[in-house]
C-alpha cells in the first residue's frame, strides 16, 4: 500500500479515523498523510464578480499554518508520534470534501480514512456530509 490519507479535525470521529489510519500504516508500511481543512466561506479559486475598493495593493493571506489549525495539527502530531510513526501533516483551505479529494488524487492515496458521524437529514441534503461526498466521488 502506498499512501494513506486521513482527514482530521480533532473531533472524536476524526480521532477514531486517525487511529485507524495509524494502524493501517503500521500494518502495511504505507506513508501516512494527515490533512486538516480550514473551511472558507468563499472559495478562493471560484470566479467572483467583485474586486477591491481602490487602486492599492491587495492584502494576501499568510501562507503559514492558520492559528485555528495549530491545535488540530498539534494533536494529530502527538497521536502519530505516540504510535511511533511519522506522518506528513498538511492543511488546506476551502471546501473540506473537495480539498480531501484533490489531495487524495495528488498524493495517489490508496486509502482515504475519514471519521463517520451521524448527521441530520437536513445536513446531508445541504451538502454537509463530507465523508459521503468523498465516498461518492
Amino acid at each position: 500500500m502506498g499512501t494513506i490519507l486521513v482527514g482530521y479535525d480533532d473531533k472524536e470521529h476524526a480521532r477514531h479515523a486517525l487511529e485507524r489510519g495509524i494502524a493501517e500504516a503500521k500494518r502495511t508500511g504505507a506513508h501516512l498523510v494527515v490533512v486538516s481543512v480550514l473551511e472558507l466561506p468563499l472559495d478562493p479559486n471560484a470566479p467572483r464578480n467583485f474586486g477591491t475598493l481602490g487602486d492599492g495593493p491587495v492584502a494576501k493571506m499568510p501562507t503559514g499554518l492558520p492559528r485555528e489549525l495549530e491545535p488540530v495539527i498539534g494533536h494529530a502530531h502527538e497521536h502519530v508520534a505516540a504510535a511511533g510513526l511519522r506522518a506528513e501533516l498538511v492543511w488546506a483551505a476551502g471546501d473540506p470534501a473537495e480539498m480531501i479529494i484533490e489531495l487524495a488524487h495528488e498524493r495517489k492515496a490508496s486509502l482515504v480514512v475519514l471519521g463517520q458521524h451521524h448527521r441530520s437529514l437536513f445536513a446531508a441534503l445541504v451538502g454537509a456530509d463530507v465523508p459521503g461526498e468523498v465516498k461518492r466521488r
